[in-house]
C-alpha cells in the first residue's frame, strides 16, 4: 500500500475555507459524502481514493457518515429507482441533513469541487470525481457538473 498523499483533515479544512464554510461544516459535508460513496461507489475508484487520502476511509465509515433517515419521498425514490434510486434518495437525505448544519446545495457545489481540486493537486488524479461519477445520478447532487 502506498502512503497517503494528503489527509482528509487537510482537505476538509482548506476546501471549507474556499467554500465559505466553517471547518466543522466542511467536515460534516465531506464525511456525509464519503459515507454515501462508501455505500454506492465503484470499488476501484474508492480504493484509490482511500489509499491516497489519509483518514478518508475512517471518515466514510464513521458514525457521522451513517445513512440518513429517509422520509416518505426518499423511501419511494429508493424503492422505485433500483440501485441508482437508492443512491439518489440517500443523497437527497444527506442534503436535508446538511441543511441542519448550515450547508445548502449551493455550498456543497462549492465545497466538493474545492475538495476535488485538493485531491487532484496532491495525487495528479481526480480520485474524488472518479468515485462520484461511478454512482449513477448522484453527481449533480454532490456538485459534479
Amino acid at each position: 500500500m502506498t502512503s497517503a498523499a494528503i489527509s482528509f483533515d487537510a482537505i476538509a479544512a482548506s476546501a471549507a475555507s474556499d467554500a465559505g464554510l466553517t471547518e466543522a461544516q466542511g467536515r460534516a459535508a465531506l464525511t456525509g459524502a464519503l459515507g454515501l460513496l462508501d455505500r454506492h461507489a465503484g470499488r476501484e475508484p474508492l480504493a484509490a481514493l482511500y489509499a491516497a487520502v489519509e483518514g478518508a476511509e475512517a471518515a466514510a465509515r464513521s458514525k457521522a457518515a451513517e445513512r440518513p433517515k429517509r422520509g416518505l419521498f426518499g423511501g419511494i425514490m429508493a424503492s422505485a429507482g433500483g440501485v441508482s434510486g437508492a443512491a439518489v434518495a440517500e443523497a437527497m437525505g444527506l442534503l436535508d441533513r446538511l441543511k441542519d448544519e448550515g450547508v445548502d446545495k449551493a455550498a456543497l457545489k462549492r465545497l466538493l469541487p474545492a475538495a476535488r481540486d485538493r485531491v487532484r493537486a496532491a495525487t495528479g488524479r481526480d480520485l474524488l470525481g472518479e468515485a462520484v461519477r461511478s454512482v449513477p445520478g448522484v453527481g449533480p447532487l454532490l456538485g459534479d457538473s
